[in-house]
């Protein structure tokens, strides 16, 4: 399977450009639902539930973003905070989980997350001094 945990994110201060400020935000709504289904489910052991601050997707609330070790991240923006969404998170979850890449398929990913997204962030490198940015640049060319 995969080595390390990994952390689905949950932006708990996202809310809708045109939002009333003093309503509940929509992250801390998805996050709450998300976080119920968490409690039961299977993925906990390696998957942890982190709520962030804000991960500066303002303009396309809510975000969810998903990071493991020597995978690509993933960042997805314009979830709705209701139970089709928490649900498709956590299924997200397990598919990056299952994935020894990282990978997740437009085609594969559950109905939610089949728009959205907002960046594929490309894995570290393996190790600190494997990986210079004059190779970086030699294989540019």
């Amino acid at each position: 399977m995969t080595r390390g945990r990994h952390v689905l994110h949950i932006c708990t201060t996202c809310r809708p450009p045109d939002a009333d400020p003093a309503a509940p935000r929509d992250g801390a709504k998805l996050f709450g639902l998300v976080e119920a289904l968490y409690r039961d489910w299977p993925g906990r052991a390696d998957v942890a539930l982190n709520p962030v601050e804000c991960m500066s997707g303002c303009d396309r609330a809510c975000t969810v973003a998903l990071s493991g070790p020597d995978k690509p991240g993933y960042l997805f923006g314009d979830k709705q905070p209701n139970a089709e969404t928490a649900l498709a998170t956590l299924e997200l979850a397990a598919q990056y989980l299952a994935s020894d890449l990282g990978d997740l398929p437009r085609k594969e990913r559950p109905e939610p997350f089949r728009r959205g997204i907002l960046a594929r962030i490309p894995a570290a490198p393996p190790s600190p001094g494997s990986l210079s940015l004059t190779t970086l640049s030699r294989e540019k060319r």
